[in-house]
């Protein structure tokens, strides 16, 4: 079944991520913590829009983050960016009334530090809630449950045969949800089911993955690791530039002794140019020209780093780091040999890594062509660039 056609999606569906928590438990802002490139936030917004393209999608954050979160979602087609309230139930309500929704519509809410839903699993709670008006992704308790009391002592051990996890996305009928909200028989609720089973309505419950984990703890985050292979890109650089006199020649940002230097718009370092354009290019970047072109004045005479740092800037962004970067320079003269050590622990500070991940390698070209005969130096450069 189709669902995205046969819920018309008007009035009729809608998406609520609710991502408006303070992440107290966790430390620090979980929802932007990366798996395999993405952020949490956006892997749990993705979970939805795989099943959805097209619905209606609203996120609730917390008051303040709401350009942030709409530039970390902006592939995602959000409708709206919606403030949080001080509870759960307040922030779910934000978000379900933004979207405008009739009382017989449908709306899917989701907890926005869960990464991880299976496409099937989001088809089949939608497809029951359309059935009985209210259901919810649970999966079966593993373990012994044992209810303990204030001192830390066994009172009794549950039967686990029929207890489950209370997972998200659950679906519920728009109306119900706003007579719980109206009329609440519970102070306050951590899953939009308990506000309805309080009142005595039904909810059906749909097996769900159980790696459909809402992260709360730290060590949550590196269960999820195993189900998001890391990003792995790779790129190659390469640049040339002509041997002039009454230049100083520098190479991997370190200044090598020679009657003569590199000739360019700026200070015309081989080796970190072509790192750059590596880097770059595993970022899907461009090139280095087209970030700092030599028709710009304000690069002329440019320190190389400058480029180099602006390209692992990139990476960074993308939530990319350097693994290792092998480099190869091409020259007849100097001997690089003597300063290869300097030019591996220069790079390595730039790239941000331990020398151990760098390689300098240099060859002659036999005198063979422009190099050969010491007319210039060329450089080429292979880095592994991988995300969390």
């Amino acid at each position: 079944m189709n669902l995205a056609t046969n819920l018309k999606l008007e009035r009729t569906f809608g998406l609520v991520v609710v991502a408006a928590g303070a992440s107290r438990r966790f430390g620090s802002d979980k929802l932007s913590v990366r798996l395999a490139g993405r952020t949490i936030l956006q892997r749990a917004v993705g979970c939805l829009r795989t099943v959805f393209p097209q619905a209606p999608l609203v996120v609730v954050v917390r008051a303040g983050e709401e350009q942030a979160r709409a530039r970390e979602l902006a592939d995602w087609a959000i409708n709206a960016m919606v403030p949080g309230g001080v509870h759960r139930q307040d922030s779910v309500r934000a978000g379900v009334e933004a979207l405008h929704l009739d009382d017989d519509a449908l709306v899917l809410i989701h907890d926005g530090a869960r990464p991880f839903v299976p496409p099937e699993d989001v088809r089949r709670v939608v497809a029951a809630a359309q059935e009985g008006g209210a259901a919810v992704l649970a999966a079966p308790v593993a373990d012994t449950v044992k209810e303990v009391d204030a001192s830390g002592r066994v009172v009794r051990t549950h039967p686990r045969e029929r207890l489950v996890r209370s997972l998200t996305p659950q679906v519920f009928r728009v109306g119900l949800l706003r007579q719980a909200w109206e009329k609440p028989t519970v102070d306050r609720w951590t899953d939009e089911a308990l506000a309805l089973e309080s009142m005595g309505l039904p909810v059906t419950v749909v097996p769900g993955d159980p790696r459909n984990l809402k992260v709360t703890q730290p060590e949550d985050v590196t269960f999820l690791r195993g189900l998001y292979p890391p990003t792995v890109r790779v790129g190659q650089g390469f640049d040339v530039h002509p041997l002039v006199e009454g230049r100083p020649l520098l190479l991997g940002g370190c200044p090598i002794p020679h009657p003569m230097g590199l000739s360019g718009h700026s200070d015309a370092d081989v080796v970190l140019h072509a790192v750059t354009d590596a880097l770059l290019g595993a970022c899907g970047g461009g090139d280095i020209g087209q970030h700092f072109p030599p028709s710009d004045p304000q690069w002329a005479g440019a320190a190389s780093r400058v480029f180099l740092e602006f390209a692992v800037g990139k990476a960074r962004e993308m939530g990319l780091s350097v693994a290792n970067c092998d480099v190869t320079i091409l020259a007849e003269q100097p001997r690089v040999a003597p300063f290869r050590q300097a030019m591996r622990e220069n790079l390595a500070s730039l790239l941000g890594v331990l020398p151990t991940a760098v390689n300098i390698k240099a060859t002659t070209t036999e005198r063979l062509g422009f190099v050969g005969r010491g007319e210039g130096v060329a450089a080429l450069a292979v880095v592994l660039l991988v995300g969390d």
